[in-house]
């Protein structure tokens, strides 16, 4: 994001060159901002206190805002939602925040400002990883083996992507300060709270994260750190940075080690967002516990709603000097001495609530992995109810609800299986007539408790109930109305968790209409099975062509036979052939392109037969009968599908008879 697009500003520059002199449109007039593009990149050197955050609702942009080049000039868009601005004059900051926040396309505007990282100064009394044996990740270190990989957001101050204990447990994220996804660590703080995650486990050096060998990967986010020991991390980048790690499906917990004391309506709503993308938020309480113009106070983003604020304890189990105390501490894990991966590719020791946050955020995701089905909640009341009580009896404000023990809550976790429909099945194929008793079976597998069946089937944009739910698998009934109807099944569990599957395409017959069978060959699956009376033969949404044809009626009580003819690739209209005799072509690789069909025999005047085709670019064509071109010539358009149904004369179609057949 820290680019300029020269070539759109100097177009600019000529076009008001031509047709004013330069001095007089840079003195006299200004511009209103339709994109950031349009004026400089931010100044990594302006004061923060002239910069604005704004947070945008649904989509609006910086064309939304109605601000000018005498008011801005200087900004960066950080993601969809999020951009800094850079205001002309520092006087007119607090009256432009103003006007920005009364804007209906605004959820949020506000003065940016730093927060710091919550770390100490480097303890090297201290030299093995004891940390991680304390909340009982000794035990589990090798317990959980996830295929799906669990990702910990670490929005921070970067990360040494190639240190050695650390390299194979990192997946992209993004470097804010820089604008890219290439990351660095010139602070170190980044790598530091990365290790105690997802240090690589059982590679033969250094130390393992709390992950130990689970799929749990971390994705760097910079927001500031711009020298080595830098604190200071941007609140704008923070913001975009969640919204980023908030859209993202891999990423289950976002973990925030560092924090302030002001308030931040941009913060609190990145936060929101994040939790209602149901992601587990863990941050650092907070190292203020000593400090008299602090302590006890409420720091910020640890104590906003659905954020797990951690406090920090020593190696006597002993909540830490430094650590934070108040009323919305939920939990506490080692934060004193701590040795972890350094941003030069070796360890150190450090101590603060920066190191206790993504320990717990660590373990969050080692209980997602064992069971994805968690929800947030559930992972904090989990690590809140196995934790070793501290302090006074009961949640605290120094230790809260105590100690995360990640083997004790691991050892709760029953991982579930998803609810699923095994097998739904009706007794008859396709084809029955009307009057025909049909029996429904389905068979369901994982959630939780038992299960209850309901039945229900779909015809003409009706749904009608077989049976409401209740513990019988199986049920029956019989068709009244001739149609294609679609018999679906749905299974409730004990948590009330639902699931469905459906039997698309199921054909009910008027006894004394004729039957029409059909099946079609298709590219790279062969011929497919015989279907009857309007199901589909083919393929939708595969981009796979028809290739070849054969049609035939099934009578009772009726001299009825069917003829049709296909235009082929290469080779144009074929001749008639008739009563399941192939129309196409095998093994050569040619494209059906439009076919024709027309009943025949003594009681053809009796019927119609409608067909319809589905086309390449155009999708399902209106019905065509009797002898009429269905499909499209002169585009080399594939078809893909065909429906062919036989109704008494004169009924009426099946569907639309809208443009059956096109042509250049």
């Amino acid at each position: 994001m820290k680019f300029k697009k020269a070539i759109v500003f100097l177009l600019a520059m000529v076009l008001i060159g031509s047709s004013c002199p330069l001095g007089v449109m840079a003195e006299g007039q200004s511009m209103v901002i339709q994109s950031l593009d349009e004026v400089a990149d931010l100044d990594t050197n302006s004061n923060i206190n002239d910069q604005i955050i704004v947070i945008y609702k649904d989509q609006a942009n910086v064309g939304n805002l109605s601000l000018t080049t005498q008011e801005v000039v200087g900004g960066e868009t950080l993601s969809d939602q999020v951009d800094i601005i850079q205001v002309a004059d520092s006087a007119n900051t607090d009256a432009l925040v103003t006007k920005l926040s009364e804007n209906p396309n605004v959820l949020v505007a506000e003065k940016n400002s730093f927060l710091q990282t919550s770390a100490l100064p480097n303890d090297p009394a201290l030299s093995t990883a004891w940390q991680f044996e304390r909340v009982g990740a000794d035990e589990t270190w090798n317990k959980v083996n996830n295929a799906q990989t669990v990702v910990v957001a670490v929005i921070d101050t970067g990360m040494n992507t190639q240190h050695p204990d650390l390299k194979d447990n990192v997946v992209t994220g993004y470097d804010f300060v820089e604008g890219t996804t290439n990351m660095v660590d010139l602070s170190g703080h980044g790598t530091l709270v990365s290790g105690c995650v997802a240090a690589v486990a059982n590679n033969g050096i250094g130390i393992a994260g709390i992950a130990g060998a689970a799929n749990i990967k971390v994705a760097p986010y910079r927001v500031g750190g711009l020298s080595d020991g830098d604190k200071n991390l941007d609140v704008g980048y923070i913001c975009a940075a969640l919204y980023e790690a908030a859209g993202r499906s891999d990423v289950k917990v976002i973990n925030m080690s560092f924090g302030g004391y002001m308030v931040s309506a941009a913060l609190r709503t990145a936060v929101e967002n994040a939790a209602a993308a149901g992601k587990v938020i863990v941050a650092a309480a907070g190292n203020e516990g000593a400090d008299a113009n602090y302590s006890g106070e409420l720091a910020i983003p640890a104590s906003y709603n659905n954020v797990i604020s951690v406090g920090a304890t020593d190696n006597t189990n002993k909540i830490a000097y430094f650590s934070q105390h108040n009323s919305l501490v939920d939990l506490c894990a080692p934060g004193m001495k701590i040795y972890s991966t350094s941003h030069d590719g070796t360890y150190e020791v450090t101590s603060g609530t920066s190191f206790s946050s993504p320990i717990t955020a660590g373990a969050c995701a080692v209980l997602m992995a064992a069971d994805p089905n968690m929800t947030s909640t559930e992972v904090e009341t989990l690590l809140e109810e196995t934790a070793l009580d501290f302090g006074a009896k009961g949640r605290d404000d120094y230790y809260g609800y105590g100690m995360i023990q990640l083997d004790a809550a691991l050892a709760k976790v029953t991982p579930s299986t998803p609810l699923s429909i095994d097998s739904f099945t009706v007794d008859k194929a396709t084809g029955q007539t009307v009057g025909t008793l049909l029996t429904l079976s389905a068979n369901a597998s994982g959630g939780e408790g038992d299960y209850q069946y309901g039945f229900y089937y779909d015809l003409n944009g009706k749904t009608t109930t077989i049976q409401d739910y209740s513990s019988a698998s199986t049920a029956t009934f019989t068709p009244t109305e001739a149609g294609i109807y679609t018999l679906s099944a749905q299974v409730l569990d004990g948590k009330g968790n639902t699931v469905k599957k459906s039997i698309v395409n199921y054909v009910v017959k008027d006894k004394a209409t004729p039957a029409i069978e059909y099946r079609t060959h298709v590219q790279n699956i062969g011929w497919q099975s015989v279907v009857a009376d309007g199901a589909m033969s083919g393929t939708e949404g595969k981009s796979l062509r028809l290739e070849a044809i054969e049609i035939n009626t099934n009578t009772q009580n009726y001299d009825l036979g069917v003829k049709y003819r296909t235009h082929v690739q290469n080779i144009g209209w074929q001749n008639y052939v008739a009563d399941g005799t192939l129309s196409g072509t095998s093994g050569q690789s040619l494209r059906l392109e439009a076919i024709q069909i027309e009943l025949t025999g003594t009681d053809a005047d009796l019927f119609d037969v409608y067909y319809q085709v589905h086309a390449q670019n155009v999708g399902w064509m209106g019905w065509a009968k009797n002898g009429e071109q269905s499909g499209t010539a002169g585009f080399g358009y594939r078809l893909e599908g065909i429906r062919i149904e036989i109704v008494p004369k004169g009924s009426a179609a099946p569907g639309s008879t809208v443009n059956p057949f096109i042509q250049k």
